[in-house]
């Protein structure tokens, strides 16, 4: 994946491949009435470019999961996955949330209204339930408004449209940032004692702010170092901070094995990567309840595996 002047230039496309097991885990998973184990393999596959929406009318980006037979290796189910992949964005910060904001925050912060930003919203709320205002800045006033008037009956929150971003972060207890910055625009001093930072975005945040936080976590630092792009890995990489600032793995919060807040004034951010095991895991959720319910068309691979060798001549 390209930088910033890619991403707005050319577009990009990345490709998300990944196995999920969890047959060990199996009878832990039905105790706490869990997906598992899936046991399969997948990929989500991602193309995006920067003028489908202006010269095209269509997204910027759109998105495929193919599911495989764990057995035979073939395609068992192919699927849009621009659903799948917006939800799990959000999950990773709502989850987050929950695990490393005050949970007795009140006022979020959001810079960008698109769709990221409703499932960020929706998922930060779910994560941080005592939250009852949120100050939204978009480049576009008009889409802060709509996002003002859509979604605050859904969330049961105030939202309130601000003319900068430095005005959402300023006193807020929980900010995420989901844009298509090209550059960095987030000043350190906008962040209040207490504050989580979800950055799911590349570019909003420069590396020299990451000085200002108490704890930093990822989704998994091993991906996040090798894609190279997220500002976690630029500011490690920079200098900037040491790779033992990196605090650790959110899954590694979530299981108990790294702790999390220390205390209330701990500033803490976290820089997921989005992992292609979230999405093959929802996209496998999505699949068995289409089954359940008979949504989706059965289509015939193939009939006669070989019958095309017959076919051929000079």
């Amino acid at each position: 994946m390209g930088g910033a002047e890619t991403e707005e230039t050319t577009g990009r496309v990345m490709s998300m491949p990944c196995y999920l097991g969890g047959k060990k885990y199996s009878n832990e998973l039905a105790e706490r009435d869990l997906l598992g184990p899936v046991d399969t393999t997948g990929i989500k596959f991602i193309p995006s470019r920067p003028w489908n929406p202006s010269k095209h009318g269509l997204p910027r980006a759109t998105a495929l999961i193919i599911i495989l037979d764990p057995e035979t290796l073939i395609p068992m189910c192919v699927m849009d996955g621009a659903i799948v992949s917006a939800m799990r964005t959000g999950a990773a910060s709502g989850v987050a949330a929950k695990y490393l904001a005050n949970p007795d925050s009140e006022v979020m912060g959001l810079v960008g209204a698109s769709v990221q930003g409703r499932t960020q919203l929706l998922a930060i709320k779910a994560g941080v339930p005592n939250l009852k205002v949120c100050k939204v800045f978009d480049l576009s006033q008009n889409t802060s408004e709509l996002f003002a008037a859509e979604m605050s009956e859904k969330v049961n929150m105030k939202i309130v449209p601000v003319n900068s971003a430095e005005e959402a972060f300023r006193e807020s207890d929980v900010i995420s940032t989901a844009t298509m910055a090209r550059e960095a625009y987030v000043k350190g001093e906008w962040y209040k004692p207490g504050a989580f930072h979800a950055e799911i975005s590349f570019w909003d945040t420069p590396p020299s702010a990451l000085k200002e936080f108490d704890r930093i976590f990822v989704d998994d630092w091993y991906h996040v170092k090798h894609h190279g792009v997220d500002v976690s890995w630029r500011a490690v990489k920079d200098g900037i901070i040491k790779e033992e600032a990196i605090t650790g793995n959110l899954g590694d919060v979530v299981t108990g094995k790294v702790e999390g807040r220390l205390n209330p004034d701990d500033k803490i951010f976290f820089n997921p990567i989005g992992m292609g095991l979230h999405d093959l895991s929802e996209a496998y959720r999505v699949f068995c309840k289409a089954k359940e319910i008979g949504i989706g068309q059965n289509l015939i691979y193939f009939d006669k595996p070989n019958s095309w060798l017959a076919d051929l001549s000079l």
